[in-house]
């Protein structure tokens, strides 16, 4: 996915980050995840496999109303407090899904971007 990820990333003209593999120095993990997130302009999360560390910190997004792109190869991924988010499906099994996926998220990238309200979770309290 990296081959994916980061070009439309880099399409969108942000610079891209994981916050599993890009976050290094000393002190404590969730510290630098914590301004990681809290520095990004956009966060693209892959929910397939329903990873927990990518749930907390797409949380952390919510809690901070960063906007999101979250990207799913199947609806059972997507747990159900977050199916009234657009999400971006793709399917492997299309011989051309990957350029289909970096397309789709530069451009939901941008325009979270342009309409940051769009993709920022609203909770009711707001």
């Amino acid at each position: 996915m990296k081959k994916i990820y980061k070009p439309a990333i880099e399409k969108a003209g942000l610079k891209p980050m994981r916050a599993d593999a890009d976050i290094f120095g000393t002190g404590k993990i969730i510290d630098q995840v914590w301004r990681g997130i809290l520095e990004a302009k956009v966060l693209v999360a892959e929910l397939t496999n329903r990873n927990p560390n990518v749930f907390y910190e797409l949380g952390l997004a919510h809690a901070l109303n960063k906007p999101v792109v979250l990207v799913s190869s199947n609806e059972h991924d997507v747990p159900f407090d977050l199916q009234h988010i657009r999400v971006i499906y793709y399917d492997t099994t299309d011989p051309f899904w990957g350029n289909k996926l970096m397309d789709k998220v530069a451009e939901n990238i941008i325009s979270a971007i342009r309409n940051p309200e769009e993709a920022v979770f609203k909770n009711a309290l707001e």
